[in-house]
């Protein structure tokens, strides 16, 4: 597949680095030199320096030949266009375009990207995609990681495992005798940096971080049964008054309206709009990390700290020092991966990236021939999947464990007529049952092949 990345930005660059080690052949244009060299000296892509939305530009691109235009630069209305400009001048088949104001992608003005709108054939939102994701976590307090599936009938959970762990050195296969109707499966762990999907010998140790495919009626008492405390999210503090932070707030202030949420920006211009904008939610004006203002946001006794600065070294800090002072659970948002060979050594809950959280937009779009939804987890060395299986399957009919899948595949989860069936190697995969699976960077090629010859999932 040929891809154009419009943009070198961070996201511009996750893209790049992610698709191309899928084989792709990936052009990057933007008008940072600097960028274009950080790019290519260490990823394999071509790059051209000039301005996206340049006709002449595109050209020598080779745009005409690109089977997908993604223009992910920061600014919106260059993104708009260069889509435009795809279509109308190099008939690219297919656009996906990065909005980041919020107002353009309200329900009611959805016309903009439809058939009689905008040429772009599809949307992402990488701040409201974070936002959601942060707000989602104030559900499930304890977990670093919440991704829905299915209407949200299956969840992929994740959690750091530490020495309140109850089942510690308690072998995978079983758990599930321990607790038959839990219906969960551990589908990824993470061990002294390596990534490997477990067998049922497999034994959890502290500082394990795992991966859940469940039922997301058994959410609470999955965190339980982990030694996570259940947390009354009642008291959050978001560091921050950008897109990012704003849009949480609005989020929480429908589906929390009992909670207390506190904004803390130093930046007073940015911190009289968050408060024009927000109804519900306290704004303060001062610096996250001066204890005065820190003391009166009383993030000691905080339940949730959400840091979502424009700033990876001050969100880092702040985590770490609300954690210190006694807040209960700390998410940062970080734009770069020059922070994540510490991170696993902080005292953080969890860390969120925008980047990943993109991908795997972008992935769905590139699949979406093939599976219905798509995510990109561990900075890209797995992915969970979900598809249907239908009429000419070669999966219809097989036992989980004669399907002939892949090595380091899992199939976590089936969605059979609305409902989320217990399943285990001896479970038959039977038409229209929505399957959700784990399965490592190595394997995606060999799934995306197996379930292509499958001419009627196509």
């Amino acid at each position: 597949m040929k891809i154009i990345i419009c943009g070198a930005g961070e996201v511009g660059f996750s893209l790049a680095k992610y698709l191309s080690s899928e084989n792709m052949q990936v052009t990057v244009i933007d008008e940072d030199t600097e960028k274009l060299h950080k790019m290519t000296s260490t990823i394999d892509v071509r790059s051209i320096a000039g301005k996206t939305y340049n006709p002449n530009i595109l050209d020598e691109a080779a745009v005409k030949d690109a089977d997908l235009l993604i223009a992910v630069s920061e600014n919106d209305e260059s993104n708009i266009l260069v889509c435009e400009m795809a279509k109308i001048l190099f008939n690219v088949p297919n656009t996906i375009a990065r909005i980041k104001e919020k107002e353009l992608l309200k329900e009611k003005w959805l016309d903009l990207f439809s058939d009689k709108g905008f040429k772009i054939d599809n949307i992402i939102s990488p701040e409201i995609e974070v936002a959601n994701m942060l707000a989602r976590l104030v559900a499930v307090s304890g977990a670093h990681d919440l991704i829905s599936f299915v209407e949200d009938k299956v969840r992929l959970i994740g959690l750091k495992l530490d020495e309140s762990c109850p089942v510690l050195d308690t072998p995978l296969g079983q758990l599930t005798e321990l607790f038959p109707d839990l219906n969960t499966k551990i589908v990824l762990m993470t061990r002294d940096e390596k990534v490997f999907i477990p067998d049922k010998m497999e034994q959890l140790q502290e500082n394990d971080d795992i991966y859940m495919i469940a039922d997301t009626n058994n959410t609470k008492r999955i965190l339980s049964v982990f030694g996570k405390k259940l947390i009354d999210s009642r008291k959050i503090i978001i560091i921050g008054a950008g897109i990012i932070a704003i849009n949480i707030a609005k989020i929480l202030e429908i589906n929390e309206p009992d909670a207390e949420v506190t904004i803390i920006e130093n930046n007073k211009d940015k911190a009289e709009k968050a408060a024009i904008q927000l109804e519900k939610t306290n704004v303060l004006f001062g610096d996250a990390v001066e204890s005065d203002i820190m003391i009166e946001a009383d993030i000691a006794n905080a339940d949730i700290v959400f840091s979502v600065t424009n700033s990876d070294e001050i969100n880092t800090l702040v985590s770490i020092l609300s954690k210190k002072l006694g807040a209960k659970n700390c998410y940062a948002l970080l734009n770069e991966d020059k922070y994540q060979p510490v991170i696993p050594n902080l005292d953080i809950d969890g860390i969120i990236s925008p980047r990943e959280l993109t991908v795997s937009r972008v992935l769905k779009y590139i699949r979406k021939a093939i599976v219905s939804d798509v995510h990109e987890i561990k900075d890209g060395s797995a992915e969970i999947i979900e598809f249907q299986i239908k009429e000419g399957s070669s999966l219809l009919g097989s036992e989980i464990k004669h399907s002939n899948l892949p090595e380091n595949t899992y199939i976590g989860a089936i969605v059979r007529q609305h409902k989320v069936i217990d399943i285990d190697g001896s479970t038959t995969l039977e038409l229209g049952d929505i399957v959700i699976m784990c399965l490592l960077h190595s394997a995606i090629q060999k799934v995306e092949d197996f379930l292509s010859e499958d001419k009627e999932l196509i």
